[in-house]
Formats: C-alpha cells, structure tokens, sequence
C-alpha cells in the first residue's frame, strides 16, 4: 500500500513539474513574440475597409458597400529599453472625415495603462478616452472599425497566466497555440476573459487571435498575413479583425511603411491632432524621409 501511494504522490509531483513548466514555457513564446524586433520608429499608410459580411461557401463576403479610411500612422518609441511608445494615426481619406485624429502612449512599465486621445475635426475638440470606472473596460472603436481601443494597446506579459493548449499547422507554418487569462486585476478592465494565440514556432510571429468575451464566448478574431522582411523586421501587410458576434469585419491593408524614421518628438503630442498646419508639414517631411 505504501509504494502506491509513494508512486501515486511521485505521479501527482511529476504531473505538477510537468505543468509548471509547459506555463513557464508558455510564458517564454509569448514573451519572444511581444517583444519581436519592430524598429525604434515607424511611419505607414494603410486602407482599412469595414463592412456587414456573410459565409456562404466558406468564404466571407460584404453584404454592403464597404467603408474605406485611407490613414496614416506614426510611430516612436520612447526610454531607454525603447519599450515605451507613442503612435498618432490621421484619417486622409474620405474627405469628409479627413483630419480625424487619434494619438496613443504606451507604456512598459507593469499595470501601467495606455493614454488614449480621439480628435474629431469637425468639433474641434480633443477627447481623452476613458473607462467607464477603474473596474470596467474601455469601449468604442478606432475609427468605426472592429479593432476596440483595447485591441490596440500594448500588451503587457505580467497581465495574463499563459498556457500551451496544443500544437498545430497554420498559414503552413507549425504553430503553438497559446491561452492567455488576464490577472483578477486585469480582468476587471478588460473586455475578454481569455484569449487563444497561434504563434508560428520559427519567426515567433502572432499569426491568428482569438478573442473571448467576459461569458467566454468568442468575440473576435484577428488574422494577420502577407508578412515581409524590411530591415530585419517582420511586417504582415493584411490584418482582419473579424467580430463574431455582430457579424463585421475590418481589413487593413498597408500601402507603405517605412522604418527607422526621423520623427520629432512634436509630432507626438495633442497638438498634431488640432493644428492642421504643423500636421502636415511634419508629415510631409517624414514621407519624404521614408522614400
């Protein structure tokens, strides 16, 4: 009886190192693929098409005339790991909702969330986005699309337990794929409860997201493709993000990008948001830069 139990307490011990190591793993890959190489700067130019959709065939197809944005991003990162970020994106196109702005910092730093600011041209005002109280979530989305602004702000890894859930092909590419639960303390300012990552095992890159709502059930999906390589960085050129659950779904598709790029520290503030003028100059000059 006592070598039973012996090899039952070794077998439970054993299935315990085993699973504090699959995490520990788990927590490594996520780790490798947050933090991937991106450059200390970054200007682009992208589409972003939203639409009504439905699956006929297995394929997704607009059920409306798409709205499509044409919007310019800049990027600069911040400290002296580089792991602070600003980002401001402009809305170029349509022409009537050219100059709507957004302007985002993140942060390295543990707990710390991001600072988000909306610009809306035609009341002039700039507007702090906020959540609800301390124990709720942010709501909305960038630009009417079907990224939230949640969707869009750096991830820290201390925020969420990770575990391998299985291994599988994607895309061509051997994959794990990952499960992310946020903290108690996250959790109360999150939209998800948990979400499932497929990471390709050779470049570490995020190939597919799925995204589940506070009753678990599944809310979105981001799919990233079309990566290429520039400057050693990998860069996919189509992004969807596809809500489950109301049936929409946004494409970005990138036009340009170019990395490394002279930014001033100016262009990173409100004030390229309400001053038409300087915006543009300043951009003109980082386009001209990245040719």
């Amino acid at each position: 009886m006592r070598s039973i139990l012996m090899m039952s307490y070794v077998t439970v011990m054993l299935a315990g190192i085993a699973q504090a190591a699959m995490a520990a793993d788990a927590r490594g890959i996520m780790d490798k693929a947050i933090n991937l190489e991106d450059g200390d700067s970054q200007y682009s130019r992208q589409t972003v098409a939203t639409c009504k959709y439905a699956v006929k065939d297995n394929r997704i197809a607009c059920t409306e005339q798409p709205r499509i944005k044409v919007v310019e991003a800049t990027r600069k990162d911040y400290g002296a790991a580089k792991k602070d970020q600003k980002t401001v994106m402009i809305i170029q196109q349509p022409a009537a909702e050219a100059g709507i702005g957004f302007l985002q910092y993140d942060y390295d730093e543990p707990g710390k969330d991001s600072d988000q600011w909306m610009y809306l041209s035609a009341l002039g005002k700039v507007k702090r986005i906020v959540s609800g109280s301390d124990d709720e979530p942010k709501t909305g989305s960038l630009f009417g699309s079907e990224f939230g602004y949640e969707d869009i702000e750096k991830r820290h890894l201390d925020d969420f337990n990770y575990k391998i859930l299985r291994e599988e092909s994607y895309q061509g590419q051997a994959c794990w794929v990952i499960e992310a639960v946020p903290t108690p303390e996250h959790a109360r300012k999150s939209n998800y409860s948990k979400s499932e990552s497929w990471i390709d095992k050779q470049r570490y890159l995020t190939l597919k997201v799925q995204l589940y709502d506070r009753r678990g059930q599944l809310a979105k999906q981001m799919v990233q493709s079309d990566f290429v390589q520039q400057q050693g960085v990998w860069i996919a050129r189509k992004l969807n993000m596809n809500n489950m659950q109301s049936r929409r779904i946004s494409t970005m598709k990138l036009e340009h990008v170019s990395l490394n790029v002279p930014v001033d520290d100016e262009l990173m503030t409100q004030r390229t948001l309400t001053d038409n003028a300087f915006r543009e100059r300043s951009l003109a000059q980082i386009r001209a830069s990245g040719k």
